[in-house]
């Protein structure tokens, strides 16, 4: 496959999916990425780019995905032309204020658990301890205390 050739099924993939400004930006951005080569450098430049139906697809998908957020997100995600850029700050604080989701909950709980259960596993075997061998010992203790005095 050529330069040309690639250029055009991208093309023919995309008229009618998205917007004509947004396929000449794409067209001439993988224009640009090809360059002018030689032809085994080019074609294996076109070899690694893949299929231009493949990469025509992904482009589709992105620009509806974007087209549904900027729905969804109508109020949020604008476009400030007097600075130039897109307010991401109202988006990150957002997504930061939504809390924990269940998964994280779910591991949170598991590792309490956890704890739990190996502070009373570690407390009962103390207890044991001190029981069957702290106790004798206690008393062979006091009982040396009480043979002094006499």
């Amino acid at each position: 496959m050529q330069k040309s050739e690639f250029l055009n099924i991208l093309r023919h993939s995309l008229e009618g999916e998205i917007d004509p400004n947004e396929i000449e930006q794409n067209i001439r951005y993988y224009d640009q990425y090809i360059g002018n080569r030689s032809g085994d450098e080019e074609e294996r430049i076109l070899e690694e780019l893949g299929d231009p139906r493949l990469i025509a697809k992904s482009i589709i998908e992105a620009d509806r995905a974007a087209k549904q957020k900027e729905k969804t997100n109508s109020g949020y995600a604008y476009q400030n032309s007097y600075y130039g850029y897109q307010n991401q700050e109202s988006e990150n604080s957002n997504s930061q204020r939504k809390g924990l989701k269940w998964y994280h909950k779910l591991a949170f709980a598991a590792i309490v658990l956890c704890i739990i259960i190996v502070v009373s596993i570690l407390g009962s075997i103390m207890f044991r301890i001190i029981f069957t061998i702290g106790f004798p010992i206690l008393i062979i203790l006091l009982l040396l205390i009480l043979f002094r005095k006499q």
